[in-house]
């Protein structure tokens, strides 16, 4: 039988480590193990729900980059920053020296699609891969989470919990957790991606993957259309993840960084426009004392977009990429039977091209938030949670009366893993 794993929970993203909140050490559950064939399945997943309600006040804004402050009083009841999740796992025997094994996992929603009254739960297929392992490291080809800025997802402690919320009226999807307040959300892509040999904990990962559209915004009626499209090579990403178990266990540091270049094409959608590079760095990771851990993601890049990477507000509306940054920072405290955290941080960006001059569209600049958590165990499958936080995001050169958005999230909710 192959020996049971801790398990990896899938993010909005659809991958954390459960070992951020204790869960239980035999997670993943073997199905079969032939032993003299070698081959065996497995099972892994979660089922979680929040009762989440916020309160907030809307950006008075003539037109400007897509709100993600939760308006108006809202009560909901839905799943959290992570979806519910069922992976099944394969496993096959190991031949001259090379482990393979393969993956699917689906993620659906609690909640109906869409609107409340819409039916049914959105179902992704968020993680379709297989890998092959031995001396010379990993080769994983399919679908899974990006490197660049994975790392800041797994170790935010809102990833089994809320954060924001986003438009809490008629989400179908997860909540925001502390994407867009800190870090862009590298998503899920297909791609090729090798990872070295562990040397004392430490790794080093590189990817292609499939290229991302860079845009400027999501409605027409704002910033236009124009988006960079087309791309004759893949996306590169690249992870260096530094194990600092001689300091203290557990702890870390690491680096990540992509690049990827694309072809403007003209709202009519006609190519032939100028090439625009997307490109950052990330830097972050835990130290671990005793029971407190301590926490600290940045990053800085050009059309990285401020929540969505290279989405939404990625460059200006005549094509010019927009600098962008953020950080987190996170403290927690391990009390036997859980833990309890605080957080802050914020994404940015500044204006570009056409809108250093000024035009009639309002240019999102910041995004913050602040979290207080508790995430308790219950049992070893079985964990509670509860969050507070605030939420606001600020746009230049407003009017005259104009105010910028903010919110307050409250959410009680509990996960069973297993």
């Amino acid at each position: 039988m192959i020996e049971k794993k801790r398990l990896l929970m899938g993010a909005v993203a659809g991958v954390a480590l459960a070992t951020a909140y204790a869960a239980p050490a035999n997670a993943k559950v073997t199905l079969m193990a032939d032993e003299p064939s070698g081959w065996s399945f497995s099972v892994d997943g979660n089922v979680n729900a929040f009762y989440v309600y916020s309160t907030g006040k809307k950006a008075n804004l003539a037109s400007g980059q897509t709100a993600r402050t939760s308006t108006g009083d809202n009560s909901r009841i839905q799943t959290g920053l992570l979806p519910s999740k069922f992976g099944f796992g394969v496993q096959g025997p190991a031949s001259n020296g090379v482990q393979l094994r393969g993956y699917f996992g689906l993620y659906p929603q609690i909640q109906n699609a869409s609107t409340k009254t819409a039916r049914g739960a959105q179902i992704d297929m968020r993680e379709i891969y297989a890998a092959a392992s031995g001396d010379f490291g990993e080769f994983l080809f399919g679908r899974t989470l990006s490197l660049f800025q994975r790392n800041a997802i797994v170790q935010d402690m809102t990833l089994f919990g809320v954060g924001a919320t986003a438009d809490n009226t008629s989400n179908g999807g997860t909540t925001l957790g502390r994407i867009g307040f800190g870090y862009v959300y590298p998503d899920f892509n297909a791609s090729f991606r090798y990872t070295s040999p562990s040397y004392s904990g430490t790794t080093l990962s590189v990817g292609l993957y499939d290229p991302s559209r860079i845009r400027t915004t999501t409605s027409a009626g704002a910033e236009g259309t124009l988006e960079a499209n087309e791309a004759d090579m893949p996306r590169i990403e690249g992870e260096l993840n530094i194990s600092l178990s001689g300091i203290s266990e557990g702890s870390n540091l690491v680096v990540s960084g992509m690049i990827q270049e694309a072809q403007i094409q003209d709202p009519g959608g006609e190519g032939g426009g100028p090439e625009i590079e997307a490109h950052g760095v990330h830097v972050g990771g835990t130290l671990v004392g005793g029971p407190a851990a301590f926490t600290a993601h940045y990053y800085t890049g050009e059309c990285l977009g401020i929540t969505l990477q290279m989405d939404v507000g990625a460059m200006s509306s005549d094509g010019k990429c927009r600098d962008h940054d953020g950080y987190y920072v996170q403290g927690t405290y391990n009390y036997g039977a859980g833990k309890v955290g605080v957080s802050w941080g914020g994404s940015y960006q500044d204006k570009a091209g056409n809108e250093m001059s000024g035009n009639s569209y309002d240019v999102k600049e910041k995004q913050e938030m602040y979290t207080f958590g508790i995430y308790h165990n219950a049992a070893p499958e079985w964990l509670w949670v509860a969050e507070y936080s605030h939420a606001e995001e600020d746009w230049y050169d407003k009017d005259a009366g104009d105010e910028k958005g903010e919110s307050d999230i409250f959410s009680v909710g509990m996960f069973y893993l297993w």
